[in-house]
Formats: C-alpha cells, sequence, structure tokens
C-alpha cells in the first residue's frame, strides 16, 4: 500500500510502492511540523541544482587550498593506529583531545574554559537543536537581529518560539532597540526567553556588533533574565586576522557559546560545540546524547590532527586572503553594473554580502528569472519571520571562483537593471554603497 502525507507547505511524500493511496489526516503530524514554513534557502537551493550554475546562495567556504594530501595522510595513520577507536562509539560530549583545541580557540575570543565544559556536536546547528529543545517552550520569545540566520530561525520556530527582530545598523543590533521590544512583550504577557545573535560578521548582514554594544546587550539580558545564544562560526574569519572579544567572557552564566569547524575548515566533518553556562551543562549534554548517542569520533579525529599541526593558523590566514580578494571583486563588478539607489554593506570578514534594492524591485519575485539565467541568490524574505526583505537579498562570496562572481554579478545586474526600468526611469549610472 502507498501512502500519500500532504504537509501544510503542499509538498506530498509518497513511498515507492503499489496498491492503494491512501491520505493521512492532519493529526497524524505534530503540531510543529504543521506550523513550520518551508525554508526559502532550501528551496532556492534545490532550484540551483544544475551543472553549470553560478551560486551566491551557498554558505559555504572554499576547500581548494585545503592541504588534502596532508588530511588524507592524517586519517591514514589514525586508522592504521587506532581504528576501532575511530569507528567505535565515543563519549556522547565528544573527545579529550578536540575538546582541549576547542579550548584553545576560544582563547581566541577571550573565553576561559575547561574542556569537560564543551559539548562537541555534530555541527553547531545540531548544537543549537539541542538548546532549544531543552530550554524553549511553545510560546517563548526568542529576540533576533533583522535580519538573521534562517537556520537559526528555522531551529527556534520548530519549537514554537515566537521570533521578535531587533533592529541593526552597521554596529550591530541596536540595544536601545532590544530594551523597547523586551518591554513591549513584556506588557503582551508573554515570556521573553533569551536573545539569537551572530556577533562577528553577522549572517546575513556581515556586520559586527561593537565592543560597546555586547556589553550593553549582555547587562540588558542579565537585567531582564534572557539568556543568550551566541553563534559564533565567523569570528576567526576577518579579513585583516583580528578577532573581537566574544560575549561570553563577561557573561558566562547566561550566554550559551556555539562554535563551529564547517567554516573555518570543512562543513563536510560535521563539527561544532557548545559551552553552556555551568547550571545547563548536565540537560544539553543528556539532551545531545539523546539525538545523536556521540559525534564522529573519526571526523573529531582529523580536526585534531589538523589542528595539531603549528602551521594551521598560516592556513587560515591563506583563507581570508582568498576570501579578501573575491569580496573586493564582487563589489567592484557590482558597483558597474546595479542599477541606481542599489545599496550594500562593506563587511570587514565572514562570508556575505547584504545588499537592498531600489524599492518595487521584488528579489524574491526575481530569484528565480535569476536561475534560468544561470546565477542564483538567496532572497531577503528567508531571513526574517515576519515577511520582511522583498527589497534585499545575500550574496555569499566564498565558494565561487573570481571569474564566476564577476560573471553572475553581470548577470544579476542586468535583471536587476531591467527590473529597475519597470518601476522608474531606466538610470544612467549604477549606484553604490561605499561606508
Amino acid at each position: 500500500m502507498s501512502v500519500s502525507v500532504e504537509s501544510s507547505a503542499g509538498a506530498a511524500h509518497t513511498p515507492a510502492a503499489t496498491g492503494t493511496i491512501v491520505q493521512f489526516s492532519p493529526q497524524v503530524l505534530a503540531q510543529r511540523t504543521l506550523a513550520a514554513r518551508p525554508s526559502e534557502v532550501r528551496k532556492v537551493f534545490r532550484a540551483a541544482q544544475r551543472p553549470g550554475m553560478i551560486s551566491f546562495a551557498n554558505g559555504a567556504p572554499y576547500l581548494g587550498a585545503l592541504p588534502f594530501e596532508r588530511i588524507a595522510l592524517d586519517a591514514q595513520r589514525i586508522l592504521l593506529e587506532n581504528g576501532e577507536r575511530s569507528f567505535q562509539y565515543g563519549a556522547s560530549d565528544g573527545i579529550p583531545e578536540l575538546r582541549a583545541h576547542i579550548v584553545k580557540l576560544m582563547k581566541f575570543e577571550g573565553i576561559t574554559a575547561r574542556p569537560d565544559q564543551v559539548i562537541v556536536t555534530s555541527g553547531s546547528q545540531q548544537a543549537l537543536d539541542v538548546a532549544a529543545r531543552v530550554l524553549v517552550n511553545p510560546g517563548d520569545v526568542i529576540f533576533a537581529e533583522a535580519p538573521s540566520y534562517a537556520g537559526g530561525m528555522a531551529v527556534f520556530t520548530s519549537y514554537e518560539a515566537e521570533i521578535v527582530h531587533v533592529p541593526m545598523d552597521a554596529d550591530g543590533l541596536i540595544p536601545e532597540e532590544l530594551e523597547r521590544l523586551i518591554g513591549e512583550v513584556r506588557a503582551a504577557g508573554k515570556t521573553a526567553k533569551g536573545l539569537y545573535t551572530i556577533p562577528n560578521f553577522q549572517n546575513p548582514g556581515g556586520v559586527n556588533l561593537s565592543a560597546e554594544r555586547r556589553h550593553r546587550v549582555g547587562e540588558l539580558c542579565r537585567t531582564n533574565d534572557l539568556l543568550i545564544f551566541e553563534d559564533n562560526p565567523y569570528g576567526l574569519l576577518g579579513f585583516d586576522g583580528e578577532t573581537m572579544r566574544a560575549i561570553q567572557p563577561e557573561f558566562e552564566d547566561i550566554t550559551l557559546y556555539f562554535g563551529s569547524f564547517s567554516k573555518m575548515i570543512a562543513p563536510g566533518l560535521r563539527v561544532g560545540w557548545v559551552l553552556p553556562p555551568a547550571m545547563l551543562y548536565g540537560h544539553l549534554a543528556n539532551a545531545s546524547e539523546t539525538s545523536q548517542l556521540n559525534p564522529s569520533v573519526f571526523s573529531q579525529q582529523l580536526i585534531s590532527a589538523y589542528l595539531d599541526d603549528p602551521t594551521w593558523p598560516d592556513k587560515l590566514a591563506e583563507y581570508r586572503g582568498i576570501y579578501r580578494e573575491k569580496f573586493t571583486a564582487l563589489v567592484e563588478t557590482l558597483e558597474q553594473v546595479m542599477p541606481a539607489g542599489t545599496t550594500w554593506n562593506r563587511p570587514t570578514g565572514g562570508f556575505y554580502l547584504w545588499v537592498s534594492v531600489p524599492a518595487g524591485i521584488d528579489t524574491e519575485a526575481l530569484v528565480y528569472e535569476c536561475i534560468e539565467r544561470g546565477v542564483v541568490y538567496v532572497p531577503g524574505t528567508a531571513f526574517y519571520t515576519d515577511g520582511r526583505g522583498h527589497s534585499e537579498l545575500r550574496m555569499s562570496f566564498c565558494l565561487p571562483t573570481l571569474d564566476d562572481i564577476r560573471k553572475g554579478a553581470a548577470i544579476l545586474g542586468d535583471v536587476f537593471r531591467d527590473a529597475a526600468a519597470k518601476v522608474t526611469v531606466k538610470p544612467d549610472t549604477a549606484g553604490s554603497r561605499t561606508d
């Protein structure tokens, strides 16, 4: 018998079988599943999976400069010397050698911790999911930057939280706006649970939360009994190599710090971590073990071996240079091809350029036209939960080649200039933002 399940998103899944098709009633699915909305990012990725596509959508690192021969030798050594351990179950919170490396990495951002305070997970996305499962009740309010990481929003909304977006400017989240919104939420009788923030090279906005604001935001959260979910996959990827002090050192009693090796080494290894407040460690460790038993021992060993090599910071510096060059190529091309009135930020690191187009141009409506022309981006609507973002888009510059960056940006320029001509007089020159 073949069974077809129709979700609220309208997508049916029918197992490959023969016989009568039975339509399940909506009661088969959990309410949180029915309430979930499809990820705009995933929809775009699925539509863009064809040969020759130039993708500004993937928040993916460039892997071409990785020392694959050295990594292969490390893998061979690990398996020959202790393969049984590599392919066996492991500690639910991570192997000791990797946890020690994580503690050293976090010192770059002013964090002091012990290895036994760290929980290793299958990517930081899994760590965030575990934290939300442990801490978020249906109806709780989570504050997040406007715009914010689509994957983070998906996690919190999957546990039926309400997202309240906090405005940003060039210095990141605006504390006065956070304070105002906390007051509004409390006045409405809702439970304000926490703040989700990406303070370094924010996804998708590319901005850094200033040092002064980090302190002010932390004080607001502590005063109002809010947790801080500090997500930091990009902190070591500043173009100039400088790092900012994390929020966690001043507010370790209320901060859950999330880290990842996906951006600085390789996402395919699927290794991240969370450093929670001491009072939450046991709860998160138990929940993590429930969801995964343990993270991959072999992946952890490979990363540990990579970090054992004293030259790994040199490789990271090489990547910073590569990303700086790609960012420069993208901006220089956009300056030449985009319609007047287009603006963008000037990130000093990370993966993303956040672009605003003139009023009347709908980036969500145009994304599939661009795909037909061979280039893809993520429309701004993917990074809000309240319907905003139609005049915005995110462009990730790390993965495409320099030639593809220039070619893809030129195609975007053609599409957006044509769209601008339909809502206003066609401009003679392109506009840009250089602040």
